[in-house]
């Protein structure tokens, strides 16, 4: 583990006491990330300079968990050690031994019973019988695979659908700008087994012949719901996740489905809700400005606008002509409104 990453704890520490728990700290993390990266933001084209390529944002916070879910437990192993070699706990068992349970109705001879008379004593006993009750047995019948392709089922999460759905092998989610969709596809899969044609009305995405069948597997073919960029469409395969394919909207309108003829979500359950990263660069630098405004005013403190006047007050003050020149700057002598 990086040693530098501790320079932070002050910060992160103040944070953590302030929100309470765990999980109001990790949205305020998240957050931040929307509102003032481009962790969220997809790339629109291999030459873009912000953002990630479909799904990889997500497959970095997934290697994050992973890779410290390992130092986490190499640590517990480690202090476990520690602890049994000074005592403190004891060692682990090296051996497990199954004892056999005595029925409670079987009373035990005493110790102090004499062997002689035991003999005896067991001839002029009935034989006793143990019975166990009979347990049925269901028969299970063998499960067959979702698809004869050898393809995964669809298993999807929320954010995998947001505004979307889930079709038989595929899930689609849609923002105001673009459309994702994710395919599942075989681990074995790599990018040259796959055909993705995208126009600019139409997608069809198809598996070469001989990965997972001898024909050319097809998986999604048909006409697009609405015209999309084709220049700025892109695509993916993830590893762990299937392949992932970024469709850039011509218009910015929500879709009730994917491709033309199936089934169309409802439109009462879209979330109109426009994000951050969804909005043009104008927008972004309004809503942060906004934001800012928000937060001066809470503290007391000028907004942005009060900020710029004040500059100009500055500079004019000690300007030629004026009748403050070469008097200290004092704004509370001026009376102007902002």
């Amino acid at each position: 583990m990086d040693p530098s990453v501790e320079m932070y704890d002050s910060a992160l520490l103040g944070i953590l006491q302030h929100v309470g728990e765990i999980k109001p700290f990790i949205e305020v993390v998240f957050s931040f990330l929307l509102r003032r990266t481009d962790f969220f933001r997809i790339m629109k084209d291999k030459e873009s300079k912000m953002g990630f390529p479909p799904g990889v944002a997500k497959q970095l916070v997934m290697d994050t968990v992973t890779r410290y879910e390992q130092i986490a437990k190499s640590l517990m192993e480690r202090s476990y050690e520690t602890k049994m070699a000074t005592g403190e706990v004891p060692p682990r068992a090296v051996e497990t031994v199954e004892v056999e349970t005595v029925d409670n109705n079987t009373k035990n001879t005493s110790s102090d019973t004499k062997n002689t008379s035991s003999d005896s004593t067991t001839q002029d006993l009935p034989e006793q019988k143990t019975t166990q009750p009979e347990v049925k047995q269901e028969k299970t019948e063998p499960k067959s695979a979702p698809y004869e392709s050898g393809l995964p089922k669809v298993t999807s999460q929320k954010s995998d659908c947001y505004n979307g759905a889930v079709r038989d092998n595929y899930s689609w989610s849609q923002t105001f700008t673009d459309v994702d969709i994710t395919i599942p596809v075989p681990k074995q899969v790599k990018a040259k087994d796959v055909q993705i044609d995208i126009g600019r009305k139409h997608l069809k995405v198809s598996l070469k012949p001989g990965v997972v069948q001898k024909e050319a597997e097809v998986l999604i073919d048909g006409d697009l719901t609405y015209d999309i960029r084709r220049e700025e469409s892109m695509w993916s395969l993830v590893p762990g996740v299937g392949l992932q394919i970024n469709l850039e909207k011509n218009l910015e309108k929500m879709w009730l489905s994917v491709i033309e003829g199936e089934e169309e979500i409802q439109r009462d359950n879209i979330d109109p809700t426009r994000h951050l990263h969804e909005m043009d660069d104008d927008a972004q630098a309004g809503w942060r400005q906004a934001m800012f405004d928000f937060e001066q005013k809470k503290a007391g403190k000028p907004t942005s606008k009060e900020l710029e006047t004040h500059n100009v007050l500055e500079k004019a003050w000690d300007a030629e002509g004026s009748p403050f020149k070469g008097t200290p700057f004092d704004p509370a002598k001026l009376n102007i409104s902002t």
